[in-house]
């Protein structure tokens, strides 16, 4: 198996095309992904775009997939996202290869619409490449009798979650030499072998985001004290949570962990709600509410002056950035003292704020998730743990400055080494080769 690492670029860029700017006799590599929108992927692939232009070993083209109307319902988006589909299996034809950005709840609002518009695309290419942002769980024994409704009932609901990978990797395995296959940890690649696909197929790497040349930008001096100053943060020890507002993303942990630690502290929050997390006709959004609640009623005292003198303390050690672009997200990210994600464990095989912090080698402190060990086997220590929902921890190994013991410097240092966007380019660059000449 081959090791890389993927990229992203911070400024937004426009679409290449297939075939205007170098040899013909290069393959012709078409990247189909959600593409300028506040989306994860979206953002990988727009700074994974320029690295891998730049390479030079293959032509690429994005292919934006119209997220919203494929996810849209009614008679006329049935008619747009016909024509959408259509538009992207016509450039699909055209390419040598192809690489599907994959998160299925981007092609659509059920399953049975996530397959027919992805296998549309994917019956028209000569050659895939499919980079796993979400993977199916291991299928767990059917029984053959339940002891409740509920059970049936969950494994019913397991079924229909599977229906569009089961199709998957039918395909796949009616044909496995069209496919490649990157995924983001080494569990990932061992579980595919279990589903059968070839292991010479399977190419696994942890994300990564930022160039070298990124990277010493970010390191300029001044960008911490813009920071300070924007948030009058001045003298203060800073750590950052970073990522969509969610509940599974723990940003309550850190607040707990905050109450816990000296005044010097401050927590920057930065991100806001998911697009598609949005409630709609409705103020009150309840993660948000949670966190809110969480800093300004969380203190029991019967003194009301007391009490709001509290209130204050917390409320002034706290700051919600929003959701900031690309280059703001970095910038926020290299003026913190420490980096938190305290996520909890929902199945995920990757984190995009992990990957910059790596990237920019910052202390990286991580809820102990099967992702994260996951990316411990990568980083060799460089990364610093606490249990899944344990601020009391969490607070006493930012005391004592976990991460930035000497050997975890130095390992997040031979991290950024070996993985990296220049990694996960000529990792990209070599599949496509490899598919072009089998």
């Amino acid at each position: 198996m081959l090791n890389s690492n993927s990229a992203i670029e911070t400024e937004t860029k426009k679409p290449g095309t297939i075939g205007t700017a170098q040899s013909n006799s290069k393959p012709r590599l078409l990247i189909v992904s959600s593409y300028q929108r506040p989306c994860g992927i979206a953002q990988y692939v727009e700074h994974l775009e320029e690295p891998l232009k730049t390479l030079g070993l293959c032509e690429v083209d994005i292919s934006p997939v119209p997220v919203d109307v494929l996810k849209s319902a009614g008679h006329y988006a049935k008619k747009l996202s016909k024509r959408a589909v259509f538009e992207i299996v016509e450039k699909v034809k055209e390419a040598d290869v192809v690489n599907l950005q994959l998160e299925p709840g981007l092609y659509g609002s059920d399953q049975i619409k996530i397959w027919r518009n992805i296998s549309a695309i994917l019956n028209h290419a000569k050659k895939v490449i499919i980079t796993y942002h979400t993977v199916p769980p291991a299928e767990k024994n059917a029984k053959l009798f339940f002891t409740s409704p509920r059970a049936l009932k969950d494994l019913i609901k397991s079924r229909y979650r599977n229906y569009f990978f089961s199709k998957l990797f039918k395909m796949i395995l009616s044909n496995p030499n069209r496919f490649a296959h990157i995924v983001q940890t080494q569990r990932e690649a061992k579980k595919f072998e279990l589903f059968g696909i070839p292991s010479r197929s399977i190419h696994h790497m942890p994300l990564s985001f930022l160039s070298d040349n990124m990277k010493r930008r970010y390191r300029n001096s001044t960008i911490r004290r813009t920071i300070e100053k924007q948030y009058g943060i001045k003298g203060k020890r800073v750590i950052g949570s970073f990522g969509f507002l969610s509940p599974y993303k723990g940003v309550e942990t850190a607040i707990r962990a905050l109450d816990l630690l000296p005044e010097d502290f401050h927590l920057l929050i930065v991100g806001g709600l998911h697009p598609e997390g949005i409630v709609e006709n409705s103020t009150d959004q309840p993660y948000i509410s949670k966190l809110l609640n969480l800093i300004t009623t969380n203190i029991e005292s019967h003194n009301t002056r007391e009490t709001s003198k509290r209130i204050e303390q917390i409320a002034n050690r706290v700051s919600f950035c929003g959701t900031p672009a690309n280059e703001e997200f970095n910038c926020l990210m290299q003026a913190c003292d420490s980096i938190i994600l305290p996520y909890a464990e929902v199945g995920q095989t990757s984190s995009g704020p992990a990957a910059v912090a790596l990237d920019l080698e910052k202390p990286i402190y991580c809820s102990r998730n099967h992702a994260f060990r996951e990316l411990g086997k990568y980083a060799q220590g460089g990364i610093s743990y606490f249990e899944i929902g344990n601020h009391f921890e969490l607070s006493q190994i930012l005391l004592r400055e976990d991460g930035a013991q000497e050997h975890r410097v130095k390992a997040r240092s031979n991290y950024a080494r070996k993985y990296n966007i220049e990694s996960r380019s000529r990792l990209y660059a070599e599949i496509c080769k490899g598919l072009v000449e089998n």
